[in-house]
C-alpha cells in the first residue's frame, strides 16, 4: 500500500470478522464522471463488501458547493446546487460499476446538512482552532504568497469531518490528498464520544499529462464511462515511466504477474510497446470486457499502424466567447490541457493536425462544425465550440 494507517483495532477487526464494519469514502461531484484513479479505492471497497462489511459512499453535495482547498493555492469558485446535483446523479450508477449494490449504500450530505442551522455551524467550528486549519500545506502556501483565504475554505475540512460523525464510520478511505480532512474526522469523532475511525489511504494515479489525474483536468483523465476504444487509446498514450504505477494500482492483475511483467520490462526482455499493449488490454477488459478490449486494440492498430482516422474519439467543449476563429495554440491549450509553451512547441514541430491537415503557427480554426484535432498519433479529440 502507498500508506495504510491501521488505527485503533482495524487489523484485528478485519481479521476476526466478529462484526460488520462501516466503511466510508466521500466523493465531491465537481465533474459529471469518476476516473480511473477513483477505481483504486473502489476496488478495495468492493473486496471489503464481499467480506460482508457495510460500504457507505458519500456524495458531497454540500462540500462541493464550498470547494475542496486540497492541493489548491487559490480558492475554488463556488458551484450552484443545481450543477452539483446534476453531477451527483451520474455518480450513483458509476459507483456501482465497481462496488456492488449488496452491502453498499450511497448517501447525500443533505441527509444531515439539510437541517443544519447557524448554531450548528458555530458549534462545529468551535471544535477546531484557526491554527489547526492554517497548518495545512495549502493554506501555508497561500499565506506565504499573500493569497486570500476565504473563511469558507477553512470550513471544508470541518464539514467533511462531520460526515464521519453523521454515519458513525469505523473506517474512512481516501487518497493521499485527503489525509488532513480524514484525520480531522477522526479527531471530531473522539471529541463527540464516538470511537475514532481508522484511516486507509491509497495513492493518487497520474493522468495523461503525467500530473495527478483530477476531475478539474478532464482532457487528461481516463473516465470510468469512457468507451473501450478511448480507454485503450488513452492508456497507450501514457508515458512509459508511468507503467509500473499503472500496473500495480490501476489493474486487478495478481501481484506475482505484475512483478513478473515489470521485471521482464526492466531486463528489456519485454518491449515497452508490448508491455503497454498488455496494460491497455487489461484495463479496458476490467472496465468493459475482453471482447471490447480486442475490438479497441484492432481499432487502435487500424488508426496508428495503417494511418486511418479514428472512429471514436472524446468530445471536448471549448469556449469561444463570440470569437469567429480560435488560434491553434489556444485550441491545443483548451482541448488537451497543455501549457502555451507546450502547445507552441507541438505546433512548431508539426505535431498538430486539424481535420487531417498539419497546423502551422499561423493557423486559426473557424468556429464551426466539430473539427478533429490530433496531437501526434496517440491523442485526438473532437472539438465542440461553445
Amino acid at each position: 500500500m502507498s500508506e495504510v494507517s491501521v488505527l485503533g483495532n482495524l487489523r484485528s477487526a478485519l481479521a476476526s470478522g466478529e462484526r460488520q464494519l462501516r466503511i466510508k469514502q466521500g466523493f465531491d461531484p465537481t465533474h459529471a464522471n469518476l476516473h480511473l484513479g477513483h477505481a483504486i479505492s473502489l476496488r478495495k471497497l468492493r473486496k471489503l463488501s464481499q467480506w460482508g462489511h457495510e460500504i457507505v459512499l458519500i456524495v458531497g453535495d454540500w462540500t462541493t458547493q464550498i470547494g475542496d482547498p486540497t492541493d489548491k493555492e487559490v480558492s475554488r469558485p463556488m458551484k450552484s446546487r443545481d450543477e452539483v446535483m446534476a453531477n451527483a446523479k451520474t455518480y450513483l450508477d458509476q459507483f456501482h460499476l465497481i462496488v456492488p449494490r449488496e452491502n453498499a449504500r450511497v448517501v447525500l450530505q443533505d441527509e444531515w446538512y439539510g437541517t443544519f442551522g447557524l448554531r450548528d455551524v458555530i458549534e462545529l467550528s468551535s471544535r477546531f482552532t484557526a491554527q489547526q486549519m492554517l497548518a495545512r500545506e495549502e493554506f501555508r502556501k497561500r499565506i506565504e504568497k499573500k493569497t486570500p483565504i476565504p473563511i469558507k475554505d477553512l470550513l471544508y475540512p470541518l464539514l467533511q469531518a462531520y460526515d464521519s460523525v453523521a454515519i458513525k464510520a469505523d473506517v474512512e478511505f481516501g487518497g493521499t490528498d485527503q489525509l488532513f480532512n480524514i484525520l480531522a474526522g477522526r479527531e471530531l469523532q473522539e471529541m463527540l464520544g464516538q470511537p475514532p475511525q481508522s484511516v486507509f489511504i491509497v495513492p493518487m494515479l497520474e493522468g495523461l499529462d503525467g500530473d495527478q489525474m483530477h476531475k478539474s483536468k478532464p482532457a487528461t483523465a481516463i473516465w470510468l464511462v469512457d468507451p473501450a476504444s478511448e480507454i485503450y487509446g488513452k492508456v497507450m498514450s501514457i508515458d512509459d515511466k508511468l507503467m509500473p504505477h499503472y500496473y500495480e494500482w490501476a489493474t486487478e492483475l495478481p501481484m506475482e504477474e505484475v512483478r513478473s511483467t515489470l521485471d521482464s520490462l526492466a531486463r528489456k526482455e519485454l518491449h515497452p510497446r508490448e508491455a503497454k499493449r498488455k496494460l491497455a488490454r487489461t484495463i479496458t477488459t476490467e472496465l468493459h470486457s475482453a471482447a471490447a478490449a480486442d475490438e479497441a486494440e484492432r481499432e487502435f492498430d487500424r488508426v496508428h499502424k495503417e494511418g486511418a482516422a479514428p472512429d471514436a474519439v472524446p468530445t471536448v467543449d471549448v469556449p469561444v466567447n463570440g470569437q469567429k476563429d480560435v488560434h491553434i495554440v489556444d485550441l491545443v491549450v483548451s482541448a488537451f490541457a497543455k501549457s502555451k509553451t507546450q502547445a507552441r512547441q507541438l505546433v512548431a514541430q508539426k505535431g498538430v493536425r486539424v481535420d487531417g491537415t498539419i497546423a502551422s503557427e499561423d493557423t486559426k480554426v473557424p468556429v464551426k462544425g466539430e473539427p478533429l484535432v490530433q496531437i501526434g498519433r496517440r491523442q485526438a479529440v473532437r472539438v465542440r465550440f461553445r
